[in-house]
């Protein structure tokens, strides 16, 4: 398989966008509504940052373009980062919300996958397409270099269909059975 190119999809990302606009609007409308003091400025400024911060960390997932080749994962948005298989030294699968979400199974939760080699780490969500065969590879990778999982990766992995022994991936999990994960 040559070279293939995953991204966020907007529909995924839509909800944060949401919730950064709306935490912007409040906060911006009421350090420009109320006389200022140093409680309202703390308050409201760090909140205000906060979302701030955070949709400026969306616009980021939507610009990045994850491409995996035989030689490694590249992540390229507002700069460019690349883990090779052959020194991947660390693998992380954590599953992110509440035990109600994950017993419920309604896909309120997420995924966080962590890949750590040749100097640099990249992180991805369950929401980039494409998950299940990127957390595919990297597990393939990890058996091959030797790379021991914590239980908990590799619980997740095992829970989102990803046999690293296997020869290709496992057909694609809805994203609702993301939130079945640990």
């Amino acid at each position: 398989r040559g070279m293939t190119v995953f991204r966020y999809p907007i529909k995924a990302l839509l909800g944060d966008y949401l919730r950064a606009g709306a935490g912007l609007a409040v906060g911006l409308g009421i350090l420009f509504s109320v006389p200022p003091s140093p409680a309202i400025l703390l308050i409201f400024g760090g909140l205000t940052t906060l979302f701030l911060v955070f949709g400026l960390r969306t616009v980021r997932r939507q610009v990045t373009q994850i491409a995996v080749d035989t030689q490694g994962l590249h992540a390229a948005g507002f700069g460019t980062r690349m883990v090779p298989w052959e020194g991947l030294e660390q693998l992380k699968l954590r599953y992110y919300g509440t035990r109600r979400q994950r017993t419920r199974g309604d896909g309120q939760g997420f995924l966080q996958l962590t890949l750590r080699g040749g100097g640099t780490s990249v992180t991805l969500e369950s929401s980039v397409d494409g998950f299940e065969y990127i957390a595919w590879r990297a597990a393939k990778a990890a058996r091959d270099n030797g790379v021991s999982l914590d239980p908990t990766s590799a619980g997740n992995l095992l829970d989102i269909g990803v046999d690293a022994d296997a020869e290709h991936p496992a057909p694609p999990i809805k994203p609702s059975e993301h939130a079945q994960s640990r």
